[in-house]
């Protein structure tokens, strides 16, 4: 009846095991053949050690720990993760140096991912040591450092900017002179893995380092990487001139030391390096501080990167031209960016396409750019993205990046009449419902712009393309329609009486098709939006009649989803109603429809389950 072996996990034990200690357990635990059963004790590793103590933990399960340094993988995982918890919670920053020595043997393991929690957990303590306790981080460092096997030099890297946050100053700058030219050593390794840990590390470790050090010792580093002949070192080195950047905070000083480098790794014989510059150039370039001269440069760099022959470099690039362009300006986007616009929307690569159409909408968001005129985007993007929505040939992804992103253009859409063309003639032939949905989601911004009646003028108008929509047969397309009646009610109610436009040009229309309704979920789209267009006090008589008269009756239909769908949208209705409504119309309907329901009745396999529970929640709010 009992396990073979006592287990922390296990709350039914053998009496036996009663006796024991939180450490004997662990123990007995850990000594199991069963893995299963180890790794589950080394995963309650801190909760054993608070069932101990803090003195016993250090004084008993601590050097348990330093003995199965050897284990295998899984359970030296844990044992790391587990070791960094403990620190304050459990042991104070003051006696944490034996966790330290622990987690130092686990960072030198060759499991990457052992060195990695290893790692972390070191970086999670570092902080809560004392100062007393750092000249043994610097040793602690150095035989890292100095490791015989590269995986200690590679976690070393890894530590640097923790262990030199801790050192004062005015007391330390022998320390932390040494720790950088520590950091240099790991730069100059001949093992290639080392470097490349130098270089995922140099941001973090750059960003602690004081200015006024940066340019004889951290931009030395930098250069020397990105230099490097491995070009995966080059490219996680770019990411570092955006910290190098920032602390420098001099145009100057940056075009001397860190734009030369950037300059490189757009034109590297790596592919990987352009792509990881192309990816970061916006924020390495407002770290550079641009101005004057530098930013022409930065701006040829870039040109550079869209027109590369690597399609992933010319993606990143191309995704980054409205956040170029508000750092550059007007007149860079106008005089070197415009040219190329045209190539890259017939790029071969559908990925480039892609990346240029959302940007180019990004172009056109005042928050994501602010510096081009509405009048340089109808001159030199509409042409752009109008070829790209009438191209039958271009991929869905492209269109529906521009279609989703076309309401922020309100403010000149009613301008863009070519535009207005292509998307009413997209709604009619796109096989893909995403298309579909991102028309109807368009709509209500086109009714804003054009204004009511010529939203709703003409046999094609973009209220019949919207009503059509509203009966389409995927579900998303016509939850689009009805997220967007409020505004178009909205826009109806700024020029005209918005109650009656509603009635005569919505409603109306929409009576016979519920009505002869055979598919249900048709029916509860049509009670959805008519409950939308009254969502305040503010709403008209005579529409608020409308819409509750078509709820009633819905409440007798024959698919209890539409009859719940209809009472819960009632529900909140009731509250803007008057008494003269709830008592002559909403009051009588409701008491009929209880009378001919049991509403005691509770069965899991009744589908009118939902629906009584609606109805006994408005009857409640009418009581009330």
């Amino acid at each position: 009846p009992f396990p073979p072996f006592p287990s922390l996990k296990n709350q039914q034990t053998p009496p036996l095991t009663m006796s024991l200690s939180p450490m004997q357990l662990f123990e007995e635990q850990i000594s199991t053949l069963d893995a299963s059963l180890r790794l589950d004790a080394m995963c309650r590793l801190k909760l054993v050690g608070e069932a101990m103590g803090k003195k016993e933990t250090l004084g008993s399960l601590i050097p348990f720990l330093r003995e199965h340094t050897d284990d295998d993988d899984e359970m030296l995982l844990k044992m790391a993760q587990e070791l960094g918890t403990m620190v304050p919670s459990l042991i104070p920053g003051s006696e944490a140096s034996s966790l330290i020595s622990i987690l130092e043997i686990l960072a030198g393991v060759e499991e990457t991912v052992v060195r990695s929690a290893a790692i972390q957990s070191l970086n999670n303590i570092i902080p809560h040591l004392t100062t007393e306790g750092s000249k043994s981080l610097l040793d602690m460092v150095k035989r890292l450092v100095t490791a015989e096997w590269f995986t200690g030099r590679v976690s070393s890297c890894g530590i640097f900017a923790s262990v030199y946050s801790k050192f004062d100053e005015a007391q330390n700058e022998e320390a932390k002179d040494e720790l950088r030219k520590l950091y240099k050593v790991l730069a100059e390794d001949e093992t290639p893995m080392v470097r490349r840990g130098a270089a995922s590390n140099f941001s973090s470790f750059a960003s602690v380092v004081e200015k006024e050090h940066q340019a004889t010792d951290m931009c030395v580093i930098y250069n020397q990487l990105s230099q490097d002949e491995q070009d995966s070192v080059r490219q996680l080195i770019v990411v570092g001139s955006q910290a190098i950047g920032k602390i420098l905070n001099d145009t100057q000083q940056c075009k001397m030391y860190v734009f030369p480098c950037v300059k490189n790794a757009c034109n590297d014989r790596s592919w990987r390096v352009r792509h990881a510059v192309a990816k970061n150039y916006p924020t390495i370039a407002l770290s550079l501080q641009c101005s004057g001269d530098l930013v022409d440069q930065m701006v040829g760099c870039f040109l550079g990167l869209l027109t590369d022959t690597e399609a992933e470099v010319r993606g990143a690039a191309a995704g980054n031209i409205a956040k170029i362009c508000d750092i550059a300006g007007q007149d860079m986007f106008v005089q070197d960016t415009v040219p190329l616009l045209e190539g890259l929307s017939k790029d071969p690569v559908m990925e480039v396409r892609s990346k240029l159409s959302q940007a180019l909408m990004d172009c056109t968001n005042p928050e994501e750019c602010s510096k081009l005129s509405d009048q340089i985007i109808l001159d030199h993007i509409q042409p752009i993205i109008q070829g790209m929505l009438q191209n039958e040939e271009e991929s869905d992804e492209v269109k529906i990046n521009i279609l989703r992103s076309l309401p922020s253009l309100t403010r000149i859409l009613g301008s863009m009449k070519e535009i207005i063309t292509v998307v009413s003639n997209l709604a009619s032939y796109m096989l893909n419902w995403r298309i579909r949905e991102c028309v109807a989601l368009t709509i209500p911004s086109l009714a804003e712009s054009l204004g009511i009646e010529a939203f709703s003028s003409g046999n094609k108008s973009f209220l019949s393309i919207w009503l059509t929509l509203l009966q389409d047969q995927v579900s998303e397309v016509r939850s689009a329609c009805v997220s967007g009646i409020h505004k178009i009610y909205e826009v109806a109610c700024s020029s005209t009486d918005g109650g009656a436009w509603v009635t005569k040009n919505v409603l109306t229309v929409l009576k016979p098709i519920y009505e002869g309704s055979t598919f249900y979920l048709t029916r509860i789209t049509h009670l959805r939006l008519v409950a939308c267009l009254c969502q305040s006090d503010a709403t008209p008589k005579q529409l608020l009649d409308e819409v509750v008269t078509v709820l009633l009756a819905a409440l007798s239909d024959p698919v209890p989803n539409v009859r719940t769908v209809a009472a819960t949208c009632l529900t909140p209705i009731v509250g803007f109603c008057d008494d003269s409504l709830i008592n002559t119309k909403i009051r009588p309907r409701i008491t009929e429809v209880c009378d001919a329901t049991d509403l005691s009745v509770a069965n899991e396999m009744d589908h009118d389950n939902d629906f009584r529970m609606q109805l006994r929640k408005l009857n409640s709010v009418l009581e009330a």
